[in-house]
Parts: structure tokens; sequence; C-alpha cells
């Protein structure tokens, strides 16, 4: 909740061309925050204090995708936004236990068409490009 509180103040620096766009938005999420981590609190009162608490049923999945998700913000710095996102899904979906390649492939695509469209097109607020490209031309 303090990271809410410190997000939420943070826009008051922004300046004021920014304040009914960006402003706006970082307010949502920081009320958004504060409210996640508000009923948290809530719910951790109802929680047995000999309860064990289990951050992944699975360690090796948990691991797995821990370091994927390091490598597809890594491997974004190089191959783009679009690339890396049409690698990194199908791939996590299938060590996660999903095996339907098809289906994971289209829902890839369907995913990452709908984040380029909705911060491109609608937004217009550009996604991480591919560097490895640049200096080549056809």
């Amino acid at each position: 909740m303090v990271l809410a509180i410190l997000l939420y103040r943070s826009t008051a620096a922004y300046p004021k061309s920014a304040l009914f766009t960006t402003a706006v938005y970082v307010k949502f999420l920081a009320v958004s925050l504060g409210f996640a981590g508000f009923l948290q609190l809530l719910f951790s009162f109802k929680i047995d204090a000999s309860q064990k608490i289990i951050f992944a049923k699975n360690p090796k999945k948990f691991f797995i995708l821990l370091v994927s998700l390091i490598l597809y913000v890594w491997i974004m710095r190089y191959l783009g936004f679009i690339i890396s996102t049409l690698i990194f899904l199908p791939v996590t979906m299938w060590f996660m236990g999903y095996k339907k390649i098809v289906k994971s492939i289209i829902i890839s695509i369907g995913i990452t068409l709908f984040v380029y469209i909705l911060f491109v097109r609608i937004f217009e607020i550009q996604l991480p490009e591919a560097t490895i490209f640049y200096g080549y031309s056809l």
C-alpha cells in the first residue's frame, strides 16, 4: 500500500500536458494497487498463522516461468516486442504443460495482435522494436 501511495503522489510532478492523460492512468493504477493491497491485508487476518505459505505448487514450473520471463525481457531488446512475444508465449505454454502447439500459436498470435492494436494503433504508444536488424536493408 505504501507503493500505491508513492505512485499516486508521483503524478504531482507530471507536466501539465500529461495531467489529463498519463496522470489519470497512473492514478487509476495506484488506486487499484492500494485497493488490492488493502484486500490482501484484510484476508491476511483471516488466515491461520500455522498455515504454511506455498509460493508455487510446482517449484520446477515456477522456476522455468521465472527464467523465461527474465529471458523474454532481455531478448525483447534485440528482437523487439512482436517477435519475442511470438516466441515466448507458445514456448512458455508448452513448458507449463499446454501441449496443443497449433492452438498455442494461434493464441499467441491473437494476444500479440491485440496488444499491438491496443498500444500502437489506439493509444499510439510504440512497442519495443528489434535492434538486431538495424543497419540491414532489403
